[in-house]
């Protein structure tokens, strides 16, 4: 899909000129002369980018970007602007600045890298988008910087420490792979991109860029002004950010400060987005009562289980297991009682499997032990140990219930599937051992309930 492109530019010689060369690379581009028009394009093109061009005029800085914070949040903003404006612009809130005057190839590079990163951002969204601010506290962090010469790389650790509450470190091009390639990734990677050779600052680009520790990092590459070319390819091969190599003319320090703390917040929203993936996956994988795996995640994998058995010539056993009489226990006691129960069987039924196989509950009462590359008698000893487990002691009830103990006990059915298996898919396969071990479960309860019973053997045509 085509990325909508909003250019916020009063002047209508610039808007166009603008319009044209970004039109010609594709995008699909709106555009916004006056705050009215922008606020309407805002809302109604929903735009992808916005280019602030030098010109726009109507409000102050500060109020463009919190007027873009609140109708497209986390839209990324690429400003033009000259001199003491960038200084002004990444204060405001600018993702990026480039001077008016920036070659077509510099001013497309930077577009496909802020769109790039915005891809990674669009499953944040639900965090709040703030303008920055001259007292925003600077992200903390770990920065490793690699340059052509130690004096250069002790110059900028010198610049930037004070205007970044991080920690730098400086090292040498293996240093620094080593490290990432033993999991000792940094949050920001500074790079001259010529170090002992020209261009071997943008190959080790690449390479922390597919190595798991890094890649999530933030990149900023240092061009010498004679190797300008290399600024657009460096933003294609990953980099967020490319800085003069020498940061002590003009402002640069000011600059380079503020894009580098853009880079660390984005690297900080970045961990942020994972750490809640991994927590909401982990929530759609659990039964939020016990802790343990829930029906949507053990059916696939006992599937996959199956899988793995006809591919390695192996076995495999499925439990099937219910409480004796739970509904009497949630009668007698209430269901607060029922859920204390529940918790503490799983906790008994876990300690035994460990790590030798997968433990979940199916809903109610119902539990699921799976045990891969296990023998029929190594199943049997440990249905035998689940349910001495759960036997062998009464369970407290709490005090919202009244207190004092019940006795519970479990009815398991065991299917062991061994070779030769004679269905050819997988997840049948699974399910018809899934079957098996629920009968032999069902049986165990009408011979008495309190005890393992072994699935019979069975014969498919």
């Amino acid at each position: 899909m085509t990325a909508r492109i909003l250019i916020a530019e009063s002047s209508a010689t610039s808007r166009i000129s603008l319009k044209v060369r970004l039109s010609g690379a594709c995008y699909d581009v709106l555009t916004a002369a006056t705050l009215d028009e922008l606020q309407w394009q805002l809302q109604s093109g929903r735009p992808d980018l916005v280019l602030l061009g030098p010109g726009f005029a109507g409000m102050h800085l500060f109020d463009f970007f919190r007027l873009i914070s609140v109708e497209r949040p986390l839209t990324p903003v690429l400003a033009l602007a000259a001199e003491q404006g960038r200084v002004e612009a990444l204060k405001a809130g600018a993702s990026a600045v480039l001077d008016p005057r920036v070659e077509e190839q510099m001013l497309l590079a930077r577009v496909r890298g802020l769109l790039r990163d915005s891809e990674t951002d669009d499953a944040s969204r639900f965090f709040l988008a703030e303008p920055a601010s001259e007292f925003t506290p600077a992200p903390s962090g770990n920065v490793v910087l690699v340059a052509d010469q130690p004096a250069r790389a002790q110059r900028w650790r010198h610049i930037l420490q004070p205007r970044l509450n991080c920690h730098f470190a400086i090292a040498s091009p293996d240093e620094t792979l080593s490290a990432a390639s033993h999991g000792d990734g940094a949050d920001l990677y500074i790079i001259a991109a010529d170090i002992d050779r020209k261009g071997d600052g943008l190959r080790l680009l690449s390479e922390l860029r597919s190595r798991n520790s890094s890649k999530e990092a933030g990149f900023a590459v240092l061009v010498a002004p004679e190797r300008e070319e290399l600024c657009a390819i460096a933003l294609d091969l990953g980099a967020g950010e490319v800085l003069p190599l020498d940061p002590a003319e003009n402002n640069n320090a000011e600059i380079a400060a503020l894009a580098l703390r853009n880079q660390l917040d984005r690297k900080r929203r970045a961990d942020t987005r994972r750490e809640e993936l991994r927590r909401n996956m982990a929530w759609a994988m659990t039964d939020p009562l016990t802790g343990l795996h829930n029906r949507r995640y053990a059916l696939p994998q006992l599937s996959e289980m199956a899988r793995e058995a006809m591919r390695n010539h192996s076995s495999f056993a499925v439990m099937a297991l219910d409480l004796d009489r739970f509904k009497a226990i949630n009668d007698s006691f209430g269901h607060a009682a029922g859920d204390a129960v529940l918790c503490e069987i799983a906790r008994r039924i876990e300690q035994v499997v460990a790590s030798r196989g997968m433990t979940a509950r199916l809903g109610g009462e119902e539990f699921l032990v799976a045990l891969p590359d296990t023998t029929e008698s190594e199943a049997h000893a440990m249905a035998e140990d689940i349910r001495q487990a759960v036997a062998a002691q009464p369970v407290d009830l709490p005090r919202i219930s009244g207190g004092g103990y019940v006795q519970v006990t479990l009815s398991i059915g065991v299917a062991h599937e061994q070779m030769p298996f004679h269905i050819s898919r997988p997840e049948l396969l699974a399910e018809i051992a899934q079957e098996r071990a629920d009968r032999a479960m069902i049986a165990a309860k009408s011979l008495g309930r309190n005890r393992v019973l072994m699935a019979q053997m069975h014969h498919l045509l």
